[in-house]
């Protein structure tokens, strides 16, 4: 819970909600709070949120989830976000989710986590490229509305033999 003021500004923040594709609406803290109390009490075992902290001054600077955690079929989105942009450009990015994919894969034994991606957002790439092991399932056009025209969405997946194989 002493996150939840940082993660409202963030669930706010008008750029931070295009490269993730979230809520677009305003969200007043009494419903973040709700949201967090939710997800923090979440006892389906079908999503999970991680703080993504400094290690040196444990400084909280983003989130990580899995949402959607098909057991069965060893499956599960995930998204994170780098809420402080002077904490971009560090890292994390990579760290992060390559913690959540050893995760994913050694503890839950899942075999497949996949995401969704603007296809035009260069930092994605990115971190894509460096994380390895993605793979290219698909294009969702025009599937996203904002500054007055709509954009295009990658569907990205990491299987867990071949991150496993290459990380």
């Amino acid at each position: 819970m002493e996150d939840l003021e940082e993660t409202h500004k963030w669930r706010n923040n008008l750029e931070l909600i295009r490269v993730t594709q979230g809520i677009r609406f305003p969200k007043s803290l009494e419903l973040d709070k709700a949201w967090f109390e939710h997800a923090l009490s979440d006892m389906s075992n079908r999503n999970i949120y991680f703080g993504i902290d400094e290690n040196e001054t444990e400084e909280y600077v983003g989130m990580i989830q899995m949402n959607n955690i098909d057991y069965i079929s060893g499956t599960a989105t995930w998204g994170f976000i780098i809420g402080d942009s002077s904490k971009h450009g560090k890292g994390y990015s990579t760290e992060a989710p390559k913690l959540m994919f050893d995760y994913a894969f050694s503890v839950l034994n899942l075999r497949k986590i996949f995401g969704y991606a603007l296809d035009n957002n260069v930092a994605s790439k990115k971190m894509h490229k460096k994380i390895g092991s993605v793979s290219d399932e698909g294009l969702l056009k025009k599937h996203v509305y904002f500054n007055d025209e709509y954009h295009d969405v990658r569907v990205l997946s990491i299987f867990r033999e071949d991150y496993q194989k290459n990380n």
